[in-house]
């Protein structure tokens, strides 16, 4: 069978781009979330764990100042449900029995109509933290459609039987972790009601956050060589036909937390030992020639076999890495 000329235009016109190290792909910032909101645009910011997407949640109040109205912030799980968000059943303690309860989306909509009336000029943000870890569709159900015409669509509930809108004041802000292998799918008629953000390791980020410690001279490793270790090891698994970029390593997971003394060998050891390896193993699984493609040979048997990596090894190890050539491959 011959190729059709429309398919052979395609081709003729397509660029492929190579997997580059650091950002292997576009990421986007608060500057790109804080754009999203003011615009009214119901967003989710989507990416592998560690590059900063709770971090950018938890500081809406403070990119968006006096345009702030309300937020609340719910963590979506694989059990809820439609219920909780919008109505449902509930045990009545003080009279007995059961009573109809309004869901915690149902009751931010009612308080961001009261507030509109009070200052038009607030954004309201509902943010729904881990928003693939449930069945969306079911939890949403009829409310996909009052997203579209936010203001102006009006229903009827099916149990409380009062009117419902979602004011055009309330903008939904979604994190979605793409290395989650428990995330239920999200169907064309969710994804299409929402600006989807990459948020992917960013090795400007990396940089930044370690240069305030720096290393101390026992680490043998300078702020831009961890830094190369970063771009090279997440380019192997970017590149990785069992892995991909939907599963790199985000700049915080390579960072201590909440102490601003130098880098030590012993902290970098820590973070590898119980972040670094850890998630990789968690991201290969079984798969020995996976792990060991990623790790080498001699720290995936120990991983496999629960021997102990020492600060010593992990050195030796990163000092391989940043003088692999897959950064210019």
């Amino acid at each position: 069978m011959s190729m059709p000329d429309s398919v052979k235009t395609f081709l003729s016109h397509a660029s492929y781009e190579k997997v580059k190290t650091g950002n292997v792909v576009s990421t986007s910032d608060e500057n790109d979330v804080i754009e999203a909101i003011i615009n009214k645009q119901d967003c989710i910011l989507f990416g592998p764990p560690g590059t900063s997407k709770t971090y950018m949640i938890d500081r809406i109040h403070e990119y968006l100042g006096d345009k702030t109205g309300l937020v609340k912030i719910v963590q979506f799980h694989a059990n809820y449900t439609y219920e909780e968000f919008i109505e449902g059943i509930v045990p009545d303690t003080d009279k007995g029995g059961f009573k109809i309860e309004p869901g915690v989306f149902y009751k931010f909509c009612e308080d961001a109509k009261k507030l509109k009336e009070e200052s038009p000029d607030k954004i309201c943000v509902f943010v729904i933290d881990e928003i693939n870890r449930a069945n969306v569709t079911a939890v949403f159900g009829e409310i996909l459609n009052l997203m579209e015409d936010k203001g102006v669509r009006k229903m009827e509930t099916p149990k409380l039987h009062k009117e419902f809108w979602i004011p055009d004041n309330v903008v939904i802000v979604g994190t979605m972790n793409t290395a989650d292998k428990t995330l239920a799918k999200l169907d064309f008629a969710f994804r299409r009601r929402f600006r989807f953000l990459p948020v992917f390791p960013s090795k400007i980020i990396l940089h930044k956050m370690i240069s305030a410690n720096g290393f101390d001279t026992e680490a043998k490793l300078t702020v831009d060589e961890y830094v190369t270790c970063f771009e090279v090891l997440n380019t192997k698994i970017a590149r990785h036909p069992l892995l991909g970029k939907n599963l790199t390593l985000g700049h915080v997971l390579w960072t201590k937390k909440n102490d601003n003394t130098p880098y030590t060998k012993k902290d970098i050891g820590r973070i590898f030992r119980e972040t670094i390896f850890a998630q990789i193993e968690s991201y290969c699984g079984s798969n020995k020639d996976a792990l060991g493609n990623l790790l080498g040979i001699e720290i995936r048997d120990k991983i496999l076999y629960g021997y102990e990596i020492s600060d010593e090894e992990i050195i030796s190890y990163l000092n391989g890495l940043k003088n692999s050539k897959v950064v210019n491959a």
